[in-house]
């Protein structure tokens, strides 16, 4: 299982730009999609969900009166006022301030990363980290495509350490908290930011248990979010799919068993990947994403 405890950050991306990437990242494949057959059968079975909440949607919306009624058609409550790099920096300003560990401490900060795009001809464009996804399990054995379309990335950084990590005890819990800010991060990134197909969110540093609980390895965990994947959720306003306020560190005992939780689970379990930036023998750097086990 994964947790979070704190771990080095040696290999913690860094917030902003990167040197500068050479041409010769057209050596490096690009992916599709590096785990979509991963998710066909929990997709299949939450498109029904989705299409549920649809229904139920439209029915609510009806019925709905009042100041707090959204605006016909409206996915949220709050959208960036721009596109672009503008609208992405809203986009993590706006979400980072309710994840709390409590009513008057807030837990991290979102800041996006600098990236390149790779484009038609198999180059990168921008002074950014490049995406490199390492279709091997091994990051000693590694093979690395980048991924196609635009990417997003975001760093989450704990509050209160030079390194990034989280105060507090880790725990299981806490862990979930973070991937449904990494999931809320996508959600509002994939619906505003309109030609993003990839969103990148790094977590606060941490490391993963054995299975067997024999050992420790030191990791920085990525989530690594597709538009496709995420398609049903775009098309139902966004309370239907998370509360407007997520518990804060006081509050995950209960909220670790709620069906919001278990919906959080089931969409991320498939797209946990450690990360660390990585100097490419073509030039430039990459934030190279190796998967993790389901988790």
């Amino acid at each position: 299982m994964t947790t979070d405890n704190p771990a080095s950050n040696e290999h913690h991306p860094p917030i902003g730009g990167a040197p500068a990437l050479g041409a010769g990242t057209r050596d490096l494949p690009r992916l599709r999609s590096p785990h979509a057959t991963k998710f066909r059968v929990v997709i299949a079975v939450l498109v029904g969900i989705a299409a549920g909440a649809l229904a139920v949607a439209v029915v609510v919306a009806a019925r709905q009166s009042g100041p707090t009624r959204l605006v016909a058609g409206a996915w949220s409550s709050w959208r960036p006022t721009a596109a672009g790099s503008t609208g992405v920096l809203e986009i993590a300003q706006h979400i980072a301030p309710y994840y709390r560990q409590n009513a008057t401490q807030q837990l991290d900060v979102i800041t996006p990363i600098g990236l390149s795009q790779p484009n038609a001809a198999g180059t990168t464009t921008g002074n950014g980290l490049t995406v490199a996804v390492n279709e091997s399990t091994s990051s000693k054995n590694q093979s690395l495509g980048l991924l196609s379309g635009r990417t997003i990335a975001y760093n989450v950084c704990g509050l209160g350490s030079r390194d990034c990590t989280l105060a507090g005890t880790p725990s299981v819990a806490r862990m979930l908290l973070l991937r449904r800010e990494a999931l809320e991060l996508a959600l509002y990134t994939f619906r505003y930011i309109g030609d993003s197909q990839n969103v990148v969110v790094v977590l606060p540093p941490g490391h993963t248990v054995t299975a067997t609980g024999a050992g420790t390895q030191g990791v920085t965990v990525a989530l690594l979010f597709l538009r496709s994947e995420l398609q049903p959720w775009l098309n139902v306003p966004l309370s239907r799919t998370l509360q407007q306020y997520p518990p804060d560190l006081t509050q995950l005992g209960v909220w670790s068993r709620s069906q919001e939780a278990a919906f959080v689970d089931q969409v991320t379990a498939h797209g946990l990947f450690s990360s660390q930036v990585e100097a490419l023998q073509v030039g430039g750097s990459a934030l190279v994403l190796t998967p993790l086990p389901a988790q």
